[in-house]
This record gives C-alpha cells, sequence and structure tokens, in this order.
C-alpha cells in the first residue's frame, strides 16, 4: 500500500489527535456576537512575548535586526530595498491593533487573521495581497503533526509574516538570504512572497509521507495482530487525515486566483513560480485522496483479518470436535446400563475398545492431513 511518496520520517502516535478537532469547534464560540472586525485571539495563549525580525536586503546588501514593536518596521516599506518583516506570535492584540494602524490592513482581515481557524484565503487591497495560510510540520517532542496559521501581507517591496506558533519553518529562507543563494536577493517581494509559500506547500510532503509511513505499519500490524487498540490507531488516523484537508483543500484556490488574476503586486515575473507551487499542490491533492483510499481500506483488512482470525479458531474447534465426536459416540454406547452387552464381560473388551477408538483418531489425523485441513 506504498504510495511512494518524497521523504522518509516516523509519523505520529495519535494518541492526542481528538484534541485539536474537539478544539476547533469551541474556537468558533468565543466570538459569538462581537462586532465585525472585533480582535479576539481564539489560539491558544503561549507565554513567549511577540518577536519581531526585520531583514531589510538587495543584491548587494542585508540588514537583519530584532525590534519590540511595529512602528520601527515603518521606515524600511518606503526604501528601494525589499524588506522581510517577521512576527512570530499573534497573540497580543496590541501589536496586531499596531499593524493596522502602520499598514492600513483592513480590521476585518485583522479578525481573520487572529482566527486560527480561518481557512485559507486572499485578499487583493489597496497597496497589498493578504494571504492566510496553514503550515504543517511533524514535531518530534510530542510525536504528532502541529498546525500553524501564517499570514501575509505583500506590498509592492515589503512581506510582513505573522506566525501563530514559534516555528523555525523560515529557517531557510532566511539562510538563502544571508548567503546569497539564487535569484531570491535579485527579486522583488513577490519572489519572496513566492519562496514562503512554496516552503510551506513543501512541508505538505513531508507530513504525507508520515500518515504513508503510518498506513503501511498498521497494515502490517494488523495482520499480525487485529485486536481493538489497532482498531483505535485507525480511527486516529482517519481523524487526522480529515483534519489535513481543512488547510490544504483550500489553498488551491487561493493560487488559482493568483494564476487567473495576475496579480500586479506580485510581480509578472513571479508567476510562472506560482504555477510551479500550484503543480506541487495538485500532487499533494491527488496524495491525499490516495491516503484518504489506504485509510479507508485499513478498516477493509481489519474486517478482513478479524473474520480470518475467527475462521482460523473455528476451524480449530472443528477439528477438534470431530475428533471427538466419534469417540464420545463409542463411550456413549458402552456407557448405557443395559445387562445384556456381551462386550462388558469380555476379558479384552476394555483393550480392544480404546484400540478401536485410537485407530479412528489416526485415521482421522490421516484423512485431515491428505485433504491439508491441518
Amino acid at each position: 500500500m506504498f504510495l511512494g511518496l518524497r521523504c522518509q520520517h516516523n509519523l505520529f502516535d495519535g494518541a492526542e489527535l481528538k484534541i485539536p478537532l474537539l478544539n476547533l469547534f469551541k474556537r468558533y464560540t468565543q466570538k459569538v456576537g462581537q462586532p465585525p472586525g472585533t480582535l479576539v485571539y481564539t489560539g491558544e495563549q503561549p507565554t513567549e512575548p511577540v518577536r519581531i525580525t526585520i531583514i531589510d536586503y538587495d543584491e548587494t546588501h542585508l540588514q537583519e535586526e530584532e525590534t519590540q514593536t511595529v512602528e520601527a518596521c515603518v521606515p524600511f516599506i518606503d526604501t528601494e530595498t525589499v524588506t522581510w518583516i517577521q512576527i512570530e506570535g499573534i497573540h497580543e492584540i496590541p501589536v496586531i491593533e499596531e499593524i493596522g494602524a502602520c499598514f492600513g490592513v483592513d480590521p476585518l482581515l485583522l479578525e481573520d487573521m487572529l482566527s486560527p481557524t480561518q481557512l485559507p484565503k486572499i485578499e487583493v487591497c489597496e497597496g497589498y495581497v493578504f494571504i492566510i495560510l496553514k503550515s504543517l510540520d511533524y514535531n518530534a517532542a510530542s510525536a504528532r503533526v502541529s498546525r500553524e496559521q501564517i499570514s501575509l501581507i505583500i506590498g509592492p517591496n515589503f512581506v510582513l509574516s505573522l506566525q501563530e506558533n514559534y516555528s523555525e519553518i523560515f529557517t531557510s529562507i532566511r539562510n538563502r538570504l544571508r548567503n546569497a543563494h539564487g535569484r531570491i536577493r535579485r527579486m522583488q517581494s513577490g519572489y519572496l512572497a513566492y519562496a514562503l509559500i512554496d516552503l510551506i506547500v513543501d512541508h505538505y510532503f513531508i507530513v504525507l509521507d508520515e500518515i504513508n509511513e503510518r498506513i503501511q505499519a498498521l497494515e502490517e500490524e494488523i495482520m499480525k495482530d487485529p485486536s481493538p487498540e489497532v482498531l483505535t490507531k485507525v480511527n486516529v488516523l482517519r481523524e487526522e487525515q480529515l483534519l489535513l484537508r481543512r488547510p490544504i483543500l483550500p489553498l488551491r484556490d487561493v493560487l488559482i486566483e493568483i494564476l487567473e488574476d495576475e496579480i500586479p503586486l506580485l510581480g509578472e515575473n513571479t508567476h510562472r513560480y506560482f504555477r510551479d507551487v500550484y503543480d506541487h499542490l495538485t500532487q499533494i491533492i491527488q496524495m491525499l485522496e490516495m491516503i484518504r483510499s489506504a485509510v479507508s481500506g485499513l478498516f477493509d483488512v481489519y474486517t478482513s483479518a478479524v473474520s480470518h482470525r475467527m475462521n482460523e479458531v473455528m476451524k480449530v474447534l472443528t477439528i477438534v470436535a470431530t475428533f471427538f465426536i466419534p469417540l464420545t459416540f463409542i463411550a456413549g454406547i458402552y456407557g448405557m446400563n443395559f445387562k445384556s452387552m456381551p462386550e462388558l464381560e469380555t476379558k479384552w473388551g476394555y483393550p480392544i475398545v480404546l484400540l478401536v477408538m485410537l485407530s479412528m483418531s489416526i485415521g482421522m489425523f490421516i484423512f485431515f492431513k491428505l485433504k491439508k485441513w491441518l
């Protein structure tokens, strides 16, 4: 049942994967009755403060620094260089309000930014493009797949990325900027946005491969021992692949809009790169459908394994019963309390009956062997 995905990792245990599904619905209720545009963070509250990193670059220079306020980022927006403002943590409402004030972001979009349950979307506004998407990553510490909402605000010469958590998903992009590898230092903000989105999509391959590895392991485990615990693991895996559809499928509509509208802020030279991301996402969606079928097939494998195991048990019990039926019949006949039974008065009657019973058992054993029932 191997699906031939691209990377190889060990999959999560999955024992705690029912919790995100429950929280998914609870978070919707936190904003009920609030006016549109009310900023309420509905995700988990981290203990670390918000981290803001500024990377200003062009083909010849790179400047990287950390700051405490969003207002300190504003002067970089008017430069001729490209500026990447990376904000890790969106739980502090004053920081989000400052982003709206400094960058002129619509309050409704800020509201979506603070909702981790928001589906991937794109909004083309005057002076910037707003994109929400989800990153998936395998967390070795917790042995599970982690999900993170990432918001991108793309301007003519800047990209503002807001991460829900403090992950290191964009470390490779930072290294490419520092080492001036490839064309990223020569291109505009649209290419930087493409690089970020492309990296997020590539991580989907890793997660799908984790699920594929788990499917193979579960299939082998089912064939060896189709226990109720294995069925629980299959149910957990089914729930996980259903949750994966939420961040992946809507992203296709985002990329379609980018390709069809040819958004000027993203640059004309970047559309072919976004088309490449769309091709990767198409492969991922196909793999996701294959995984869905494979997970459903695990239930059929489990049912078949349980039925086969039950048939083997019934086979053994039937053979044992078949051995004892004729022996019980003979013992029943000579257990009757009739006085006129000549065999009871015979000196060798008892050993003769035992010999007959032993001969019948050996004969049935040979017969079963010839029929390959044993």
